[in-house]
């Protein structure tokens, strides 16, 4: 038995609350060593009154590329509970882990209490749930600059015929709100129910993650009677709004940072920065002598560990849900910010509006970041990104299915069903380019994003086949001449879409599992009663069609078989 294999850790990703009186229990081992675990588990009082220890066997669940994890959901009546775990190796030979570590499976070991693990009490608060209303949700992200220019009357001075690239990082097109309100109903024929835009407030630059000034929109956006106008227009097409917040760094056209640079150590904002010394600016190196996100001088960040900071920002967040009655916040960088920050935002968010959804920016795995009084979920890159190089050929079947199944595992259930997933944003090249224009592979990786658990995002454009490279040219302006769309693709996205929000539930609960034969990689979503498999042709040579069920997307798709980079997604 390899014990080096072995871990649980109480009250973490590995005792999901799902609600009360429920908890999923996780047990990691190592990968083709246990036949076989059993839970142990009680309410401690009761147990030590006489009454039986209850047991039952764990499910082998999903497996990395070193581990294998074995889940069950357990009924806890009082709410107390203590448990342990007794594994069987393939050799047949039996051992107990709890909270001291390993034990002899004796039934002297078995008896005492300090061997068990302990969830002292189930508090459904601690559970931290998610709005249910995400997992049903489907995201698209607006970089409002490029979106639609409704307005021309805002537009900036050096303004730029719409399209007209290149793209630069100082270019300007008059995307603007109205832009995004005129489109609304485009979006709602697409199947969207949730828009999540990019920085709206005041800031000289076009991305708008330098922000000057929390309170107003940006002039070139229109006005907060436009934004309210674009709420309510959302809501009643049953979408949510999702506003991006960058509270790591400000402008360096902020009132505070200008007044820093004018009366340095005596400005009243001096130690909402992180300042090493003054005056704020160059030292004989051409160091800067201030910090700052990456390493951008006009974007010092801020210090969110200072109490009139963390008021002034949740001050900020509070003002747009209470005034304009947003759903969600996305907020910039994340995981560079306190966490007692985000603790004391989130807090203060969820008392003024309990379903509003927190997400944090994270390219990496964010345990740290999620749920303890802090997001909801994070930006999945970690699940989604592998998505990309698979079709690219860069990635075996195997590897892949383990490193998917190894960020599956990095967080609770129900914070899991919540995270954002996206294969394409204002940061990343755009999908059809990564892809090199061959439109299948976009649509097989759409497919492949709308089966697995979170709540997925279609950045603007790539339902229409709009191409870009890094940042800026990810950023071109919305292609809305119909001659110049995908057309087929965008039917394409409206079927997927319509078909992910219809089993929102299903795929938020049931169960994954991944079968790879040679260059076939199948994927089954999986209750008692229902099944969903999707099959994906990533060889030189045609493989075997699903043999069951009813076909709701598929391509390349001929009587009995998949082409060459074909798939397709059916229902049983």
């Amino acid at each position: 038995m390899q014990l080096a294999g072995i871990l649980h850790r109480p009250e973490s990703e590995d005792t999901a609350i799902l609600a009360d009186h429920q908890v999923l229990m996780r047990l990691k081992t190592a990968r083709q060593d246990i036949e076989q675990v059993e839970l142990y588990y009680a309410d401690m009082y009761l147990w030590q009154e006489g009454a039986p220890m209850q047991h039952a066997t764990m499910h082998a669940g999903l497996a990395t590329q070193g581990n294998q994890y074995w889940t069950l959901n357990v009924d806890i009546p009082t709410n107390r509970l203590i448990y342990a775990f007794k594994l069987t190796d393939l050799a047949g030979e039996t051992l107990g882990y709890g909270d001291e570590g390993f034990f002899d499976d004796t039934a002297a070991n078995w008896a005492v209490t300090g061997r068990y693990f302990h969830l002292p009490y189930l508090h459904v608060s601690d559970a931290e749930l998610p709005p249910a209303w995400v997992k049903d949700t489907v995201w698209y992200q607006i970089f409002p600059e490029r979106f639609a220019n409704g307005d021309t009357t805002n537009d900036p001075a050096n303004v730029q015929p719409w399209g007209q690239g290149p793209v630069k990082r100082d270019s300007f097109y008059g995307g603007d709100l109205k832009g995004i309100i005129n489109h609304l109903d485009d979006l709602a024929d697409l199947g969207i129910n949730g828009l999540y835009l990019c920085p709206i407030f005041t800031s000289p630059s076009d991305h708008k993650y330098d922000t000057i000034d929390h309170f107003e929109i940006d002039p070139h956006f229109g006005t907060k009677k436009d934004f309210q106008a674009l709420v309510d227009g959302a809501h009643a097409r049953g979408m949510r709004v999702m506003l991006d917040a960058v509270f790591n760094h400000f402008g360096d056209h902020s009132p505070q940072w200008e007044d820093v640079v004018k009366n340095g150590q005596n400005s009243r904002f001096a130690d909402w920065f992180h300042i090493h010394d003054f005056p704020v600016g160059r030292n004989a190196d051409g160091q800067l002598n201030y910090e700052t996100f990456a390493t951008g001088a006009a974007m010092p960040k801020v210090n969110t560990q200072n109490p009139a900071v963390q008021q002034y920002l949740i001050d900020v967040t509070k003002y747009w849900i209470e005034q304009f009655n947003i759903d969600a916040w996305r907020f910039d960088v994340a995981d560079e910010v306190d966490h007692g920050f985000w603790r004391n935002l989130c807090g203060a968010l969820r008392a003024v509006k309990p379903d509003v959804y927190l997400l944090g920016e994270a390219w990496h795995s964010s345990q740290a970041l999620v749920n303890n009084g802090q997001f909801d979920a994070v930006m999945n890159y970690p699940l989604t990104q592998p998505i990309l190089v698979l079709f690219n050929g860069e990635l075996t079947l195997d590897d892949y299915v383990g490193k998917t199944n190894l960020q599956l595992m990095q967080y609770r259930q129900p914070n899991q069903q919540a995270m954002f997933n996206a294969l394409d944003t204002h940061d990343t090249a755009r999908m059809l380019t990564i892809f090199h224009d061959d439109t299948t592979k976009v649509r097989a990786a759409l497919t492949l994003l709308m089966l697995l658990p979170g709540s997925p995002c279609i950045y603007y454009g790539t339902e229409v086949g709009l191409a870009g490279g890094p940042d800026p040219d990810n950023r071109r302006c919305m292609e809305w001449d119909e001659t110049n769309q995908d057309l087929d693709l965008r039917q394409f996205v409206q079927t997927l879409i319509a078909w992910r929000k219809a089993h929102s539930d299903f795929l938020a609960t049931s169960a994954i599992s991944w079968q790879v034969q040679g260059a076939s990689l199948t994927l089954t979503r999986q209750t008692d009663d229902h099944r969903v498999r999707a099959r994906f042709n990533l060889g030189d040579a045609p493989i075997a069609a699903l043999t069951a069920g009813k076909t709701m997307v598929a391509s390349g798709l001929k009587t009995g078989e998949l082409s060459v980079g074909g798939f397709e997604l059916g229902i049983e």
